[in-house]
Parts: structure tokens; sequence; C-alpha cells
């Protein structure tokens, strides 16, 4: 196990929880394109003794925590900015379509991606993917009230740590045994997420691919036209490979990874070359069919041992079975589907589970 990782104990949950005033459960001491009508993740039950407080996590991850408000309040603040995204978009020549809140994580991830007191700010990066004249409403980000897009800056800061932590794990291994390892980003469900070119622009990674769905592949295909036009160095490194996949057609996605750790993903790299690979799920599994989050977890872990490359893995997401903060069960989960945890950091929120883990060899 790394050193470097740190998991969410029991008896640290426990403490959150009381903390913030929620029930503890104490068994065993711990023991669409458009919108979906349903998001899978709602139909568990509404688990939350076992998760910490937001200020906790925050405190862990150097975030400022989100503002304390009513369910009233927050529903308010989406409804809000849901209603504002045709506007924003109104005159976006790239015309992105909106699938499973893209759009919206793309302005919440600006607004922290350009608060320089932020652990996640990008220097514009996420700013610069945004549409002409209407994106400048993002430099009053102190007047937006920090709610959804302070709970998505906890999963990018997360994201972004654990990604760090690993990879300076891997090459320092790789250093003491003599063995020079490339690290490849593996983005299931990317949407408009800039974290792959964040990653290559900061030699971070060596390889990004992004899977998506064929519409939202295309539309970030556009964007990053417009992008590297913004921001003309990024035309001397290789950007993303993006690769169009349905997540629930399971099938497919085992094929496309299959040929990605076979192939390489594109033609500057060789098939031969010693790689590390770091699957991220971010805000994806709780818009899937049921078993499909299991099934992605297992093939992923499946697909590296079947061509005999290492990896890890990293989520800020909803896995199946595990309704709270769980960590036994959170444990078994990954187990069940070929990973050994790592790390456990759930918060509250839909997608609640943040973590990390190694294959189980």
């Amino acid at each position: 196990m790394h050193k470097s990782s740190r998991l969410l104990r029991p008896q640290q949950v426990r403490n959150a929880s009381a903390d913030s005033g929620d029930r503890t459960n104490n068994k065993d001491d711990y023991k669409r394109l458009s919108q979906p009508n349903l998001i899978r993740g709602e139909k568990y039950n509404s688990e939350t003794s076992t998760l910490p407080s937001p200020e906790l996590i925050a405190k862990r991850l150097g975030v400022k925590p989100t503002k304390e408000a009513s369910a009233k309040t927050w529903q308010r603040a989406w409804k809000t900015h849901k209603r504002l995204i045709p506007l924003l978009h109104s005159t976006d020549s790239c015309k992105p379509p909106d699938s499973s809140l893209n759009l919206a994580c793309m302005w919440w991830k600006s607004l922290s991606g350009n608060d320089k007191s932020s652990p996640v700010y990008d220097n514009g990066l996420a700013y610069d993917l945004l549409p002409s004249g209407w994106r400048k409403i993002v430099r009053l980000r102190k007047l937006y009230p920090r709610l959804h897009h302070g709970n998505v800056e906890l999963r990018t800061a997360y994201l972004d740590n654990q990604i760090s932590e690993i990879v300076e794990s891997v090459r320092k291994d790789g250093e003491t045994n003599g063995e020079k390892k490339l690290i490849r980003l593996i983005c299931m469900g990317a949407g408009y997420d800039t974290r792959g070119v964040k990653m290559l622009e900061r030699n971070t990674v060596d390889q990004v691919i992004e899977m998506d769905l064929p519409e939202v592949v295309k539309a970030k295909e556009r964007l990053f036209e417009r992008l590297i036009k913004r921001r003309p160095w990024l035309s001397n490194m290789v950007m993303p490979t993006l690769v169009p996949s349905d997540f629930n057609d399971v099938p497919d996605v085992q094929k496309k990874l299959g040929d990605i750790l076979m192939h390489g993903g594109d033609d500057q790299h060789a098939v031969t070359e010693n790689w590390h690979n770091i699957f991220v799920f971010e805000g994806v599994m709780i818009y899937l069919d049921d078993g499909v989050p299991s099934s992605l977890l297992n093939i992923t872990s499946s697909s590296l041992r079947k061509k005999g490359h290492a990896g890890t893995l990293c989520f800020a997401d909803r896995l199946e079975n595990v309704p709270g903060g769980d960590f036994d069960l959170g444990v078994k989960e990954l187990q069940n589907n070929g990973w050994n945890m790592r790390d456990w950091c759930p918060k509250p929120g839909l997608a609640r589970h943040m973590g990390s883990a190694e294959l189980l060899l």
C-alpha cells in the first residue's frame, strides 16, 4: 500500500457525524443527453449517519467549506443555475449538449479554477473552455454563494491529490528499481472536465484517455479546438485522446479498454513501454443502470490483469451496495470487483464516495 494513503476510519466518521448533529450508526462499532428522470443514486436509502461533515473533508483537503444553508436554499441555487444555462450557452458556437450535469460542472469548476486561494486553481484553464462573453460573469466569483461549486471543488481537490500522490509513488518506485514507468490517466466519463489537459500541461502524467458518450466526445473535440486557440501553447503537446462509448453497454467498454491497454491509445507512445494506468471515475456512476457501476469496476481491474498492466483507481462517485459512508461496505464492494482499498474519504451528496484503490492481485 502506498505510504501516503490516508483512510478515513470508522471512529473519525463517527466523530464527524456527531459534530454535524447527525445520528450515528454504531452497529458493530461501525460494522441523457437530456437529464434522466431517475438518478440511480437516489434509489438508495438516505443513509447519512456514516458520512462525515463537509467541514471535516474541507479541512483535510485545504478547501473552504461549503456555506451552511437549508435544503431549500441549495435547491433554489440549483434551479436558478439550471435556468441560466441555456442563456449562458445561447451564443456558444461549440453548442455542447448537456449530459448528466456536464454543463453545470463546467461553470462550477471554472469558479474554483479561477480562485487563486484554492488548491484546484488552474490558471484559467476551465475558464478558457467556456463560451465567449458570458464567461466573464465567472470573474464575479465572490458574489456566488458557496454551495454547489464548493461541493464539486471538494471532489476536484480530492482526485487531484490522490492522482498526484500515486504518480509520485510510482515514479519513486521506478527510480528505486531502475525501471521507468509512464503514467496513463484513463478518465471514465470525463464529460467537459479539463483534468486531463491540466495533468498533461503540468507533466503530471504522460498520456490521457477520456471515454464518454459519442455526442459528448464530438462536442469536446470542438471545445478543445477553441481551447487551443485561447491557449496556443497546448498545440505543442499531445491532447487527451477521446474515445466514444456508452457505459451502459458494458461489452463495448470492455472491448475499447482492451484496445487502449493493448495498442497504447495514440500514435505517440510505443506499445512496449512500461505503463501504470490510473482509472478515474467522477460523478458518472450515479447516472448508469443498476449493476453497471460494479461491472465497470470489475472490467477495469480484469482488463489490467489480462494485459499484465499495473494500475490504480481513483473515484469521487457513487459505488453500488454502499448506501452511506460505511468503510467496511466500501472495502467489500471494491474487493468484490478486483480492487484493494487505498484511501476512503466519503462526503455528503449523491457522489458521496471518494477514495482510491490498488489492483487486487
